[in-house]
């Protein structure tokens, strides 16, 4: 043995004794997944398969090389005018996947000098994308509030552009971020406001179109904000994209290196894609069933003595603090056919240890009441 693999087994054993070693399991057939970003259920509905099949027959499994080489299809361009239409911004782009174009826009348009200002609560992809701008020659600083941010743009100095960078809905909470606020502090200073809506797109706004929808802002808006979304959640398919100005489009297609030095996203995620914002346009009832849902799942955990806030997104967080409570909690769920796996940290801090509950439209009411019922029987563990 190695001196290099001792300390990976080393590593391995404390992480295991602190309840935080992970290993990759399989959901079980017939275990009812509560953790599932599908919030539509979308990722098993018979129309988009059969679009996502019809993909492949068409264009193949694979887009074969780079967009800017072989790999642009007609396909991408089609999903592009149809997320950009989505979004009611003049222009998209797609990537291999969310985290993909979070580093992408970031590193992209952030140059030396300019500033990035990011929310500690960010998505690892975001956190990851400012420190690798910051190696560009950009300046990254990390604020906890709005007052914060404003501290922080009022004493930056320098004449480059500054970034704001926020999710729109943070992951493990489930709550919103004040975009209204952002984006007034935004104009007051002339910055741009990056705002990753992965969670949001599909599942916020009359429509499903997303935070920006969601808090009723002016189109115009679109100007000073390029929204960042994923197709891998609410659309039910695979891959990420980047809505906003023509110009802004423009520019990464040049200088994105996660765009520029990549495979293009193969057919089948673009027909799935495709055939999922259709079906949102088209047939609301699984946005209003998704609403449905996740009120009944707050409001039965709450009845069982579960402190769950009500969010507006469909993320319902089940605080239970130590990392070997929340597994100890998820296994006893799993005994009785709920697959819910614990959150641990470095995902949430220290003692906010959770099992991150979610909606879904697919989930059917004998499935939520089947969920409370486990949830009751296991409620001593938590």
């Amino acid at each position: 043995m190695t001196a290099f693999h001792a300390r990976l087994i080393q590593g391995t054993k404390r992480r295991a004794a602190a309840g935080l070693r992970r290993e990759l399991r399989s959901v079980p057939a017939d275990a009812l997944d509560l953790a599932s970003n599908d919030y539509l259920g979308f990722a098993r509905h018979p129309q988009i398969v059969q679009a996502a099949i019809e993909a492949t027959r068409k264009f193949g499994s694979g887009a074969r090389a780079s967009r800017l080489i072989s790999g642009n299809l007609d396909i991408h361009q089609q999903l592009e005018s149809a997320l950009a239409n989505f979004k009611q911004c003049e222009s998209a782009l797609l990537f291999s996947s969310g985290y993909a174009a979070n580093l992408a826009v970031v590193n992209g348009l952030a140059q030396s000098g300019d500033a990035i200002f990011c929310d500690k609560r960010n998505h690892a992809s975001l956190v990851d994308a400012c420190k690798l701008a910051s190696g560009n020659g950009a300046s990254v600083r990390y604020y906890s509030s709005l007052q914060k941010l404003r501290f922080l743009l009022e004493s930056a100095r320098g004449n480059g552009q500054f970034f704001v960078v926020s999710d729109a809905v943070y992951s493990m909470d489930g709550d919103l971020a004040d975009v209204p606020a952002l984006l007034k502090i935004c104009e007051e200073f002339d910055a741009v406001l990056l705002l990753d809506d992965a969670h949001g797109t599909g599942t916020l706004g009359a429509n499903g179109r997303g935070a920006i929808e969601h808090f009723g802002l002016e189109l115009s808006c679109n100007n000073r904000v390029i929204q960042i979304g994923t197709l891998s959640k609410a659309l039910g398919a695979q891959g990420g994209f980047v809505a906003g100005a023509q110009i802004v489009i423009d520019y990464l297609i040049n200088g994105a290196r996660p765009f520029v030095y990549s495979t293009a996203l193969n057919p089948s995620a673009c027909g799935a894609a495709l055939a999922a914002l259709e079906i949102s346009r088209s047939q609301p009832q699984h946005l209003a069933r998704l609403r449905e849902v996740k009120k009944w799942l707050a409001h039965g955990l709450n009845e069982i003595d579960f402190a769950v806030r009500l969010n507006d997104s469909p993320i319902l967080p089940v605080i239970v603090g130590e990392a070997n409570a929340a597994v100890a909690l998820s296994e006893e769920l799993l005994k009785n056919g709920i697959w819910c796996p614990a959150i641990r940290p470095p995902t949430v801090r220290a003692g906010q240890s959770r099992l991150r509950v979610t909606a879904s439209a697919a989930l059917l009411d004998e499935d939520v009441s089947r969920a409370l019922a486990a949830f009751a029987r296991a409620k001593k563990y938590a």
